[in-house]
């Protein structure tokens, strides 16, 4: 005997997202407001093969999302194009949330180098056919500076650079909530 009552089918389309496991939440919340629903989530701890052909990923735990939603969405049109741009916004608070240390280590590698130089003009001084002490030593003793120099340079240029971007990183979230809000409303 067959069940008296048929279910409707539905077709879905499918989305699958690799995001740092410190942001899993927030893309959580964020496709679930477009109407995605998350089907699997799966840490990427033991896959060593894509962090080895990945070079932008850092030493980060990274987090597969998978997502699933019912192709008949109604609004599909605009809410591809608010998806869009929340991408554009979760991409652009990524680099907002990496420019300090970069810039840190920027400056840091600036420093080690100009410090290198002069511990070789302090080698090349000394092992020269008439060296000279006081280079050799002043020029030693800005290397030796230049290289203890970076680590405290980069800790400043980061505190700095992270001090610098809280409102650029709070007006991305905004951003961010409002398309989800946008996009919640759109979907009713």
């Amino acid at each position: 005997m067959k069940n008296s009552e048929t279910k409707d089918f539905v077709a879905y389309e499918y989305l699958s997202l690799n995001v740092d496991s410190e942001k899993e939440a927030l893309y959580i919340d964020c496709y679930e407001s477009f109407g995605w629903m998350l089907v699997n989530s799966t840490y990427l701890v033991d896959k060593e093969d894509y962090y080895i052909n990945n070079y932008n990923v850092s030493d980060k735990k990274l987090v597969n999302l998978k997502f699933k939603r019912d192709r008949k969405v109604k609004n599909k049109a605009q809410l591809l194009a608010l998806q869009r741009k929340l991408e554009g916004a979760l991409k652009e608070l990524s680099k907002l949330e990496r420019i300090p240390s970069s810039m840190g280590i920027i400056w840091a590698m600036i420093i080690g180098v100009v410090g290198t130089i002069f511990l070789a003009i302090s080698v090349f001084q000394i092992t020269g056919s008439n060296p000279n002490y006081v280079i050799f030593a002043m020029s030693g003793f800005i290397g030796i500076v230049g290289w203890v120099l970076p680590y405290f340079t980069y800790r400043k240029v980061k505190s700095d650079k992270e001090k610098e971007n809280i409102s650029l990183i709070e007006e991305e979230y905004n951003t961010i909530y409002d398309i989800c809000e946008q996009a919640s409303k759109l979907i009713g």
